[in-house]
């Protein structure tokens, strides 16, 4: 998993990919997806549980770079004070909906939905 942290490190502190179009799954599936597999730990509005799970808004790693933010949910995050689980069982179509998702709702990012190819290239990447 070293290498994991490395990389995940190295595409946070860099600029990271740009956002492009995806046309692999429709935007509501994004949401659906949040609803099902990330909203009872980062709650509807995404500002989480206090002291147990951390906001999704205002956090660098949803309005930073796609790249570290694909590897984190792919990895369930890094470092032992880390309890996310790993969402790696999502389809690159799935998980490009997802970020896409919670970028804009708690983000505010106004861009092109996240591709399939940035997911799978990460995947890749962490393996």
């Amino acid at each position: 998993m070293p290498r994991a942290h490395a990389i995940l490190a190295a595409v946070f502190c860099s600029a990271g990919a740009a956002a492009q179009p995806s046309g692999d799954v429709p935007d509501v599936v994004g949401q659906q997806i949040y609803e099902r597999d990330c909203l009872a730990c980062h709650m509807g509005d995404g500002r989480g549980v206090p002291g147990m799970n951390p906001a999704l808004v205002s956090s660098a790693w949803v309005a930073g770079s796609p790249d570290a933010l694909a590897g984190f949910i792919l990895t369930g995050g890094y470092g032992p004070e880390v309890l996310m689980a790993s969402f790696d069982y999502l389809s690159d179509a799935e998980l490009a909906a997802l970020m896409s998702y919670i970028r804009a709702a708690f983000a505010g990012l106004q861009e092109a939905p996240i591709e399939a190819s940035l997911v799978e290239r990460m995947r890749d990447q962490l393996q």
